[in-house]
């Protein structure tokens, strides 16, 4: 199965060493070369445009948001074979799951929408959750290929439910954030430091895997940024959207991305989500 890949970002850049170490011959592609060095030491072939991967039997995208995924959908699947399959793993909205296979089916080109949660760190252990959407054939027919990077395989419907699913679990995320925000504000100010906070804690019903990751960032303002204020505002926008679009009641996400407004004016899109956690 020959993968072509486009997204070498955080995540994408771990996930995809992941699925040359599996073996799997990888054509990639990025804005910036540099980019796909590790890959190309890895064994990768570097490809000049987007559309030279459209010879592969797989093509996955990992991108910015959903105008990037829509301009990649437009650039790539009229280029596709007959039997490839299209992957979009980015937080993405779930009706360009319909758009890119009322484009795919007609040509015999499977698509999923199949974003990840988990993290760089899951990335990097092969450990992330992959939300399908699509037809559980075409899921089967990449299934090795998603398992170089991830623990669990998780077939959430048809076209769209896989950006639906994850949607879901970042509205959950982002409501967690906040909390774990306002938590480590009042610790500091408490005069607490975050080993003594995790200590406490650690057993307790605020544990969990967003409280061992960025509990001690929050509140000692410091470590890697793996998640920043932009990310985080791109996708509760999504689930907001996606909540007006279900009819559901939407005020505590416009809650959220008014805190993180007011964290982006402060520190910038490229601050990690322990900003929101900052003094002041």
């Amino acid at each position: 199965m020959r993968v072509g890949w486009i997204g070498l970002g955080r995540i994408g850049a771990p996930m995809a060493l992941r699925v040359a170490a599996a073996g799997f011959p990888l054509v990639v592609w990025a804005r910036r070369a540099g980019q796909a060095a590790p890959l190309v030491a890895a064994g990768a072939e570097l490809a000049p445009v987007p559309e030279a991967l459209g010879e592969c039997d797989v093509v996955a995208t990992i991108v910015g948001g959903p105008d990037d995924v829509r301009a990649l959908q437009r650039r790539l699947l009229p280029r596709m074979r007959r039997g490839a399959v299209f992957v979009d793993m980015t937080t993405a909205a779930p009706g360009l799951a319909g758009e890119a296979l009322a484009a795919g089916a007609p040509a015999g080109i499977g698509t999923l929408d199949a974003p990840v949660t988990g993290g760089v760190a899951g990335a990097q252990r092969g450990a992330l959750t992959s939300f399908v959407g699509g037809d559980a054939a075409v899921l089967d027919a990449v299934r090795p290929m998603l398992g170089a990077f991830s623990a669990r395989i998780v077939h959430a419907g048809p076209a769209g439910a896989g950006y639906r699913m994850k949607l879901v679990n970042q509205a959950i995320v982002a409501g967690t954030l906040l909390g774990l925000a306002s938590g480590a504000r009042l610790a500091r100010a408490g005069g607490f430091a975050a080993p003594a906070v995790a200590d406490a804690l650690a057993s307790g019903t605020a544990s969990g895997t967003l409280f061992d990751s960025y509990l001690g960032r929050m509140i000692g303002q410091a470590g890697p940024v793996t998640f920043t204020l932009a990310m985080l505002r791109k996708d509760v926008a999504l689930a907001r959207d996606e909540a007006a679009a279900l009819g559901v009641d939407g005020a505590f996400l416009d809650a959220v991305l008014a805190a993180v407004d007011a964290a982006l004016a402060r520190h910038g899109a490229d601050a990690g989500v322990q900003a929101l956690a900052a003094p002041g």
